[in-house]
């Protein structure tokens, strides 16, 4: 009978997305909210997925049997119909067996029985598993995140997990509200900036004159190179390794301009964002922006 009344949705025990957001007390997919107080599981597995590639090749294939068959058909010719019978027969192999492939996923199981699957990158899925644990064990509401798993992207949208760098814009005029304690960084438009009035104390110890000074990053830019690579290496985040390159070419200027430091305070305010899950890595950016006078 309750069958009857889902509609037949009782049969349907699993879901795969490719997005996730974390929220106080909620998980969010492309398809259902799931209340955290309802995960009975949360693991590691597989799950079979279909490769594009695989597909593309068997129905390249069958499309060109089909076609030689047709030509031979019209042709009389023997020759084209045993080639066409080959491409099909290789096109409903690859259909068949090689379709298919295994790939690491994130496995959450309700109290119903129902699995939400994340397939994706296996340290994402990793690190997505530990932020998950950490929350339902610490009670943590003010931890959230966004997830895309396919390009292996952890966003952290909470207070508690994005440190405080030293200031944030607010307003239209995009005054400095210094000391804002846990302040979350906002959108690209809202950007840090240092402020510029001649012969004031920047916060690295430097004074400004004339609105320009010249800071030393140094220590900090192996770091910085070290991350860039990193990302640059993976396929799916060049636009951090983008960001990165553009941060590092700012700290080896000295930021000796008003504009090249709130370019600076702009990229820092986005990598806070997107990577402000992995505490290390916030506290860098921390760290240069505070030699930038933030």
């Amino acid at each position: 009978m309750l069958d009857f009344l889902r509609g037949g949705n009782a049969a349907r025990k699993s879901e795969t997305f490719a997005e996730l957001t974390i929220e106080r007390r909620v998980l969010i997919t492309p398809s259902s909210t799931i209340a955290i107080a309802n995960i009975a599981l949360i693991a590691a597995g597989t799950i079979k997925v279909t490769s594009r590639r695989m597909l593309a090749i068997a129905l390249g294939l069958l499309v060109a049997g089909a076609l030689c068959i047709t030509i031979a058909y019209n042709l009389k010719n023997a020759t084209l119909v045993v080639l066409g019978a080959a491409l099909l027969g290789g096109g409903v192999i690859i259909a068949l067996f090689f379709l298919k492939a295994n790939k690491p996923a994130l496995l959450v199981t309700t109290n119903d029985g129902f699995t939400s699957r994340f397939a994706g990158q296996q340290c994402t899925l990793v690190e997505v598993r530990r932020l998950l644990t950490d929350k339902i064990n610490a009670h943590d509401e003010r931890a959230a995140y966004r997830i895309n798993f396919e390009k292996g992207a952890i966003q952290a949208l909470s207070i508690g997990h994005v440190d405080q760098v030293g200031a944030v814009v607010a307003g239209s005029n995009n005054q400095v509200m210094a000391g804002a304690g846990g302040a979350r960084i906002g959108t690209a438009d809202s950007y840090l900036h240092a402020t510029n009035s001649a012969g004031a104390q920047l916060g690295n110890g430097h004074y400004a004159a004339h609105n320009g000074y010249h800071a030393d990053y140094s220590q900090l830019l192996p770091q910085i190179v070290d991350m860039q690579r990193f990302y640059a290496a993976r396929q799916d985040t060049h636009d951090i390794a983008d960001r990165l390159g553009e941060v590092e070419r700012l700290m080896r200027s000295g930021t000796p301009t008003a504009g090249s430091r709130g370019r600076l305070g702009q990229l820092l305010g986005d990598l806070t964002s997107i990577l402000g899950a992995y505490p290390g890595v916030v506290q860098v950016f921390q760290q240069v922006g505070r030699l930038a006078g933030f």
